[in-house]
C-alpha cells in the first residue's frame, strides 16, 4: 500500500523525528513537527496562537502528501488522526527514551549551531526526564487509544529494529 499521508507518535524520545526524517528521505513526502505549530520557539515553550496553529494546520492537511509527527492530547489533533493513511505509534521502552533525550542535550549543548535551542537546557531536560518517568506509559495508553478511535490502519513499532525492518518494506 501506498501511504501518502502519514502521523507519526510516540513518547519523548521515542524517535519520531528520526524516523519522520528518514520516511520523508524514502517517500519524497514533507514532514512536519506538531511542536512547530504549537510553539513559536520551542526552547522557550512561547506558544502560537491558536488561530496561528489552526491555520498552520489546516496549510499541512490540506496537501495531497505529509508526514506529521509528535503528541499533543488535545482534540484539534483528532482530524489528523482521522486523514492519515497510516499512523506509527513508537512503543519504545522508557530507559531508552530517556537516554536518548540525555544523548540529544548533550549533542546540542555541545554543538555550535545556533539553529537548534531546542533542548539546550538543563532545567528543561530534567523535566523531560521525569515526565519520562512519570507518564511513559500513560502516554502510549493514550496515543494507542486514540488512534483507534480513530483509525484503523495502525502499525506499533517497539525498537530499531522493527522501524529498521519497517523502513525496508517502504525501500
Amino acid at each position: 500500500m501506498k501511504y501518502n499521508k502519514i502521523l507519526i507518535s510516540g513518547g519523548i524520545g521515542a524517535g519520531k523525528t528520526t524516523l519522520a526524517n528518514n520516511l520523508s528521505k524514502i517517500l519524497k513526502i514533507k514532514n512536519y513537527e506538531l511542536d512547530n505549530l504549537v510553539y513559536k520557539r520551542r526552547d522557550t515553550h512561547l506558544k502560537n496562537s491558536l488561530k496561528v496553529r489552526n491555520k498552520k494546520l489546516h496549510e499541512i492537511l490540506k496537501k495531497k502528501k505529509w508526514i506529521l509527527e509528535g503528541f499533543h492530547n488535545h482534540p484539534w489533533t483528532h482530524k489528523i488522526y482521522k486523514k492519515a493513511d497510516l499512523i506509527i505509534i513508537l512503543d519504545i521502552k522508557s530507559h531508552i527514551s530517556k537516554k536518548r533525550v540525555l544523548l540529544r542535550y548533550l549533542k546540542r549543548k555541545l554543538s555550535f549551531k545556533e539553529n537548534k535551542h531546542i533542548n539546550k537546557n538543563f532545567k528543561i531536560m530534567l523535566k523531560l526526564l521525569e515526565s519520562i518517568s512519570k507518564k511513559h506509559t500513560k502516554y502510549l495508553k493514550e496515543q494507542k487509544r486514540i488512534a483507534k478511535n480513530f483509525n484503523e490502519n495502525i502499525i506499533i513499532l517497539n525498537n530499531n529494529r522493527e522501524i529498521k525492518r519497517f523502513l525496508q518494506i517502504l525501500k
